[in-house]
């Protein structure tokens, strides 16, 4: 009798639990065209830490994800961003500039041009998972560091607030950041 009872809790329980799975599914409405752009770093907490190392005249390439489960009618796109690492306590972290100091080019090396928002379009076909890379170009002596961001640089991510993760939100869908991995740092040697 009393291994009866024990199973027939066991049995209750997982019902319990088996009910509840509907909330935490693919099935939820509000969430079927929001979609996640971030890189490859999957450290967490954290997630930031990536780095590359570029020598002068080469390019690095940082690959960037578009996280999705369905196809599409529509190609989100989204911007991804270059800044200069915050400068230290001391003053002395090289700022290093766009233009001059390194470029951001396509997989042929030829140069993009940033749009009115220093940021640079990429987009997603009929909003497929999957992975496009960012290139980086050194161009000259300057060694330094830089950062590119899966989101613009001068906004501020609240990860309290998943408002304030957004890249972009059209009528057709929202595609946002991650609150500890949207950007990468490359040091160029």
């Amino acid at each position: 009798m009393k291994k009866l009872m024990i199973f027939l809790i066991i049995i209750a329980t997982c019902g319990l639990f088996a009910g509840c799975g509907d909330d935490w599914s693919n099935n939820n409405p509000e969430m079927e065209h929001v979609y996640y752009y971030g890189l490859g770093n999957m450290k967490f907490p954290g997630g930031n830490e990536l780095q590359y190392n570029v020598k002068q005249e080469e390019t690095v390439e940082i690959p960037t994800y578009f996280f999705s489960v369905y196809k599409r009618s529509y190609s989100p796109a989204v911007t991804y961003y270059t800044s200069a690492v915050p400068q230290n306590k001391e003053n002395t972290e090289p700022q290093l500039v766009a233009g001059t100091d390194y470029q951001v080019v396509d997989s042929k090396g030829t140069v993009l041009t940033p749009d009115a928002t220093n940021g640079y379009t990429m987009t997603w076909p009929n909003a497929l998972q999957g992975s496009q890379n960012v290139y980086i170009k050194a161009l000259n002596d300057k060694k330094g560091k830089v950062r590119v961001l899966t989101f613009d640089p001068t906004k501020t991510i609240d990860p309290t607030d998943v408002s304030t993760t957004v890249i972009t939100k059209t009528k057709e869908y929202e595609v946002r950041a991650f609150s500890e991995n949207y950007y990468v740092t490359v040091i160029i040697k």
